[in-house]
């Protein structure tokens, strides 16, 4: 007995030595196991600094698309940031069925494989939300956004309830329409999302001022957007006569109080100076190369998510920056000054 005492003894006095010598080594891995079972627990470390309220780029990246949809349908362009909320809220931009519109034209969920197709379903039914809404009195917008969860029938049913939807009427709403007994978080309320409308205002809120909110890139892409698909016309600078590039760009800009130059070097010059990390929507891009009439020979206007609209020789719309006949072609990028006139 005494011996096997002994043995346990010696080894542990030889393993606080070793303790002690790798004193460091012990430590981090002690630390390391802290860390592996924080995130196994707790899903990763914290960060201060995420938003989840904010709308990515995997949405931006649609704008165009829901801008022409929304164009086609009469919408006021007031309404392009909620669309983008909705996208948001409902795939986040990654789904084929991007603004999960199938239901609303009576197909089975997630039916719609093409999300330009889906955009454009998702815009018909915000349009028929709308107008439900104006022919019932509704005009709060969060109560409108709930419908595009709901349909028109909560409109309807709010109508009855004080013309403002609340979480609570939500709730009763849902719980009413509900044919599952059990839903995950969600259980009683089972029909549709009784958060979403809270949800997408939230996303709503982050846009407002930002991409789609500036005042400037609304007015000037208002006015841009009224000539897209027309033909390219050298020395063009009115409707009259349709446009060349920086003539779309000078007359687009006017609109919006904002009289540039007529050529694209003049509008280079005239603009500030900005780098590619600092492009947003209403900024303009500079290229050389296109044409040999002047070294700077053709300019678009940025629109977000590597893209730009401008008139070029296939007509006037939109092109996308990434492909090389472009990418390779740019020389800079500008931004009208602060008080520009």
């Amino acid at each position: 007995m005494r011996n096997g005492s002994g043995a346990k003894d010696s080894m542990y006095a030889k393993a606080a030595i070793l303790g002690i010598k790798y004193w460091k080594e012990v430590l981090t891995a002690c630390l390391l196991l802290c860390l592996l079972l924080f995130i196994v627990f707790f899903g990763g470390l914290p960060s201060q600094s995420r938003d989840v309220h904010v709308v990515t780029p995997e949405v931006r990246q649609w704008e165009p698309i829901v801008r022409d949809a929304a164009k086609k349908a009469g919408l006021d362009e007031k309404y392009i940031p909620v669309l983008l909320s909705i996208i948001m809220q409902e795939s986040g931009g990654t789904a084929a069925d991007v603004m999960q519109s199938s239901e609303s034209a009576g197909l089975p969920p997630g039916s719609i494989t093409d999300p330009a197709a889906s955009i454009q379903q998702g815009v018909k039914h915000w349009k028929n939300m709308l107008q439900t809404a104006e022919k019932l009195g509704i005009t709060d917008l969060s109560t409108i956004i709930q419908s595009y969860n709901y349909g028109p029938g909560w409109l309807y049913y709010i109508k009855e309830h004080g013309g403002v939807g609340t979480e609570e009427l939500n709730k009763q709403f849902s719980i009413a329409h509900t044919k599952s007994a059990s839903c995950g978080w969600r259980s009683p309320y089972c029909y549709g999302d009784y958060t979403y409308s809270a949800k997408v205002m939230r996303y709503l809120d982050r846009m407002q001022g930002s991409l789609s909110g500036d005042s400037l890139f609304q007015q000037v892409m208002g006015e841009a957007l009224k000539y897209e698909k027309w033909p390219y016309s050298w020395g063009g600078e009115t409707p009259s006569t349709s446009f060349d590039c920086s003539g779309l760009m000078k007359w687009a800009f006017a609109a919006a109080g904002v009289h540039l130059p007529r050529t694209a070097e003049e509008q280079y010059r005239y603009t500030t100076r900005i780098t590619e990390k600092e492009l947003r929507p209403g900024d303009l891009i500079f290229f050389t190369g296109t044409s040999n009439h002047a070294f700077i020979s053709h300019v678009g206007l940025y629109v977000g998510n590597g893209m730009m609209y401008n008139s070029n020789s296939d007509g006037v719309g939109y092109s996308d920056l990434n492909k090389p006949v472009w990418r390779e072609k740019i020389y800079g990028y500008g931004r009208i000054p602060a008080g520009g006139s």
